[in-house]
């Protein structure tokens, strides 16, 4: 059941678009960082779970595209996320028309109904092991429930998160 459950979250999630906007310094050269680390700090404005959760996703998407976790890494990641209410959505419908010698007004409106739903921005940034410069960064923003199950918050963070690295490096 918790397969299906995730397997469904996974193919209703998909049908909304997440566009990743990037930042970098074009003069970098991104074959320098082949090992990376986390700053100790990394997610301190998530709870503890997810702050799991975002590095098991990170670690796993960047050993595939052939980096390395090191404690003498080329390069640290930070990363966080914020959250704000998303403004609700309400409708309003003003009709006009005529049968016969009949006038017809109407106005309408509507509710939103369903789980209310906030705007959560996951950044993530990789600073030079050296000096602690920022040579690349990106972000992510999208609508999520405002109270999700831990399987949802898995499958969310496996999906953004992925796609933000997948523009790392920039060709």
């Amino acid at each position: 059941m918790k397969r299906f459950l995730g397997f469904f979250l996974m193919v209703l999630m998909s049908c909304s678009s997440l566009k990743v906007v990037t930042d970098f310094e074009d003069t970098t050269d991104f074959s320098n960082y082949k090992t990376y680390g986390f700053f100790q700090n990394a997610g301190n404005d998530l709870n503890e779970l997810d702050v799991t959760r975002i590095i098991r996703v990170i670690d796993t998407t960047l050993q595939q595209k052939g980096f390395k976790r090191s404690d003498t890494a080329d390069f640290y990641i930070d990363f966080s996320s914020k959250k704000s209410d998303e403004l609700p959505r309400t409708s309003l419908a003003i009709g006009f028309g005529n049968v016969g010698f009949n006038n017809a007004f109407g106005v309408s409106g509507g509710i939103p109904v369903g789980n209310k739903k906030v705007l959560e921005v996951i950044s993530i940034e990789f600073l030079t092991a050296k000096k602690e410069q920022l040579f690349w960064q990106a972000f992510l923003e999208s609508k999520v429930k405002q109270n999700r199950t831990p399987i949802e918050k898995e499958v969310y963070f496996q999906k953004t998160i992925s796609k933000i690295l997948s523009t790392y490096p920039p060709k």
